[in-house]
């Protein structure tokens, strides 16, 4: 009998696309999701980096006109709504690869690390402003650098001569030379960058002196916020923040708490918001400080790419952003504890003589199809949202003029006092100019009457159960199942406790572990804000976490604030 024939050789299907979740960026490591495209490990077709990356870690700028927002990098320009973008994981992405290429930098990738390469530069010179700019310092470059921001430092990868640092010194800045290049301490969130060539420049907005000999000690930055002099007094009044880590399974989850009593603390819970326009992203120290919070961490979700907020933020009564999708929120008075629950907005417009409308939305970012409502909280000009709307404006319960595409593309007014209703997706105008309307609006939930309403998702628990339901609140599964840094508002029968989380060992928890970790230290109620990128804890005014070592931008926040003090930023 012949042997058996060999055995058939296995197919070997090679693939062009990898992924990873750990970065090297001119030798430091960063947590951080990407994609590349294209085999082999130096020569990408595509590389898709996280747009908050680029702009916290490699120095991109987004600069916004009459025309809309570009972004910019050693002087390529692209509108950013030309970019194609992509989802990785919980974040907005952008193929970067044309924009490295063009300065030189170096990619290639190792298993799930990618190594970004770039070398660094020799500061020529430096050149301060006088008179009324005497606040921007121009650093001229041998060649590009990368510019990040590590926490509440900046970080410029050039290399500086014991000359410049002095220099730097003298003029009220505190450098640190460090072999990844040099780091300017506490100034992340305080100064703008800008990054131009023809010469390479880095250019430096908003120097204010200050006196070396009298900053603190280099603690570690959540020690240096509880020994800062402004802690003490709450804290002895029974203010409460700590760090802690819970274990749930095998994963460790480390816990960034900070909880005030329901009716004794002299510290109250605000919503965080700018007060004069919503469009726009802020660090989360620039809504902090105008209203003098003590304690701050991000709030809701919001569009990255558009600046705009997408959930309920309701601030003294005024709705800045209404709910969307049903999704989780907490209403509350001034003390007492916090009202959980999914909300709704029910809003309807009748003409007089006619039928009633639904109106979908109200300062909104989320874009569907229907009528949305717009208010002077949106800001003082509304811009088009989309490709195909009209709008109406009604003051004094009349319509008193109409909109087409062309004047909303280029922005319009929002009156004072009355309502822009904007009709999205081919849907037609419900009214003329001269009809009678009326508007009414009501909360599917007794927490959208209260004062102050912060919206999120989706809830983790209500009267200490596990409640998540990503579907009823419009997330998708795999948003469910993804493991990132989380910030949560929360509650159990003594206090109200803002908290970010993360995993000790660089594995972040799911929703679902949150949950449990949360349950773990006795809280009741717990509702997911905005995380990934975006969490953020600040305590007197530093930086105490992030969720992926990058200072981030964000729309809104929460805040422990003392009795009178100012809600808005500006």
């Amino acid at each position: 009998m012949p042997p058996p024939p060999p055995p058939p050789i296995a197919e070997v299907r090679l693939t062009d696309q990898f992924s990873g979740d750990r970065l090297t960026i001119g030798g430091i490591d960063i947590s951080s999701a990407w994609l590349w495209q294209g085999q082999g490990a130096t020569n990408p077709k595509r590389l898709w980096l996280p747009l908050d990356l680029l702009v916290g870690q490699m120095g991109f700028q987004r600069q916004s006109d009459f025309s809309g927002e570009r972004l910019e990098w050693y002087g390529v320009q692209r509108a950013l709504s030309g970019l194609q973008q992509r989802t990785i994981g919980d974040e907005v992405a952008l193929d970067a690869l044309p924009w490295l290429k063009a300065l030189g930098v170096q990619v290639n990738r190792i298993n799930n690390t990618l190594r970004v390469d770039l070398p660094q530069p020799h500061l020529k010179t430096l050149r301060q402003g006088k008179g009324s700019s005497a606040n921007r310092l121009v650093m001229d470059l041998s060649g590009p650098a990368l510019v990040q921001r590590q926490g509440d430092d900046l970080l410029v990868q050039m290399k500086v001569t014991p000359l410049q640092e002095s220099h730097l010194r003298r003029i009220g800045l505190q450098p640190r030379r460090e072999p990844g290049g040099l780091k300017l301490l506490g100034q992340a969130s305080k100064l703008s960058t800008l990054t131009l060539n023809g010469p390479w420049r880095v250019v430096l907005d908003g120097i204010t002196p200050t006196n070396p000999s009298t900053r603190r000690l280099q603690y570690q930055a959540f020690q240096r916020a509880l020994l800062a002099p402004e802690m003490q007094d709450p804290i002895q009044k029974g203010l409460v923040v700590d760090q802690r880590v819970v274990q749930v399974g095998v994963k460790p989850i480390r816990l960034y708490r900070a909880g005030v009593q329901h009716t004794t603390s002299a510290l109250f819970l605000r919503p965080l918001a700018p007060s004069h326009a919503q469009p726009g992203l802020r660090y989360l120290n620039q809504l902090a400080q105008p209203a003098k919070a003590l304690v701050a961490v991000n709030g809701g979700f919001f569009n990255r790419v558009r600046q705009l907020p997408l959930g309920a933020v309701r601030l003294n009564n005024e709705w800045l952003s209404g709910p969307i999708l049903n999704r989780g929120a907490i209403g509350w008075n001034r003390s007492g504890p916090l009202m959980f629950g999914r909300l709704q907005l029910i809003q309807e417009m009748t003409v007089i003589g006619r039928q009633r409308w639904p109106l979908r939305m109200l300062n909104s970012g989320y874009v569907q199809r229907g009528l949305s409502r717009y208010t002077r909280a949106w800001g003082p000009t509304y811009r088009a949202l989309s490709g195909e709307e009209q709008a109406l404006t009604v003051r004094s319960g009349r319509v008193d003029a109409v909109y087409g595409q062309a004047a909303l593309a280029r922005g319009i007014p929002l009156p004072l006092k009355g309502d822009l209703i904007v009709a999205r997706g081919g849907i037609e105008l419900p009214a003329r100019v001269g009809d009678g309307v009326t508007i009414t609006t009501r909360s599917s939930n007794p927490l959208g009457e209260r004062p102050q309403v912060m919206g999120g998702g989706p809830l983790l628990l209500l009267r200490g159960r596990v409640v998540l339901n990503g579907h009823q609140e419009g997330f998708s599964p795999g948003f469910l199942a993804v493991s990132a840094p989380r910030t949560v508002v929360a509650q159990d029968k003594e206090r109200i406790w803002l908290l970010t989380v993360k995993g000790t060992n660089g594995s972040d928890p799911t929703l679902l572990e949150t949950s449990l970790a949360l349950r773990q230290l006795g809280l009741t109620e717990a509702l997911n804000l905005d995380g990934g990128g975006s969490t953020t804890m600040l305590v007197a005014n530093t930086t105490v976490m992030t969720g992926r070592g990058i200072t981030p931008r964000v729309q809104n926040g929460l805040g422990f604030v003392g009795d009178g003090s100012m809600v808005l930023a500006n």
